[in-house]
């Protein structure tokens, strides 16, 4: 998935994105996503995450573990700076598992996924995050292949907890805890991005599993250009 999202930056992933946590479910402190520093101006505009790495998942299969992993995600939509926004777009590089599946880099179908909403909220947890970005809807990538001589096609989507969609754990471009301590972004991870197996797989894909990944998130310094270089920071 040119967005889903799995050890990497965060979609596929990739977003990746690359991805769901409701405003109602973070912190009662207001959110401010700006430009560059915690002292920067407010941004609202477009984003983008991308993932950095390959996407690492595991899955179930006929009682052993099934490895695969995604060549990176990338995940793009709006934002205002209070921390609502909408996901426009979505793609996954190639992937492919230890059982012999495998995609080529694809963007998302977003078309027919009913909410496309998302929240960034200022969500600080002390030797940790400093937010959460949401995104909400159904995300889901294909793999095909053969098992047992016999073609194959699975559909997976990504859920955080019992609710459909990603969560991504935000970190300031200066928080040492961030997962991708070299680059000087703001960045977004999870190590628990769940894999849902959904209908019109065939019965002989592995079931649930479980991904991780971790990306940069950036901004336009020129609106509506497509040229994310604004660096971004979440305060209250």
């Amino acid at each position: 998935m040119k967005a889903p999202i799995i050890k990497a930056a965060a979609p596929l992933a990739a977003a990746t994105a690359v991805l769901a946590l409701t405003a109602s479910g973070a912190s009662a402190a207001t959110t401010t996503v700006r430009e560059d520093t915690a002292a920067g101006a407010p941004y609202s505009g477009n984003w983008q995450v991308t993932t950095v790495g390959a996407i690492d998942f595991s899955a179930d299969f006929l009682g052993a573990k099934v490895t695969g992993s995604c060549d990176g995600a990338t995940l793009e939509g709006t934002v205002e700076s209070t921390g609502a926004g909408e996901l426009t777009a979505a793609s996954i590089g190639a992937c492919r598992t230890s059982n012999g599946l495998s995609s080529p880099a694809t963007d998302l179908d977003l078309s027919e996924i009913p909410d496309r909403g998302g929240q960034v909220v200022y969500d600080p947890v002390a030797g940790g995050r400093d937010g959460v970005l949401a995104i909400n809807g159904g995300l889901r990538f294909k793999i095909e292949g053969k098992i047992f001589g016999i073609t194959i096609t699975c559909w997976y989507g990504f859920q955080t907890g019992s609710t459909p969609g990603l969560r991504l754990d935000v970190y300031n471009r200066d928080n040492p805890n961030r997962p991708l301590p070299d680059a000087d972004d703001a960045q977004g991870g999870s190590d628990d991005i769940m894999l849902v197996r959904q209908s019109g797989s065939s019965g002989l894909c592995p079931s649930n599993g479980t991904g991780s990944g971790a990306g940069i998130a950036r901004g336009e310094s020129t609106p509506g250009s497509g040229v994310f270089d604004r660096k971004l920071y979440l305060t209250s």
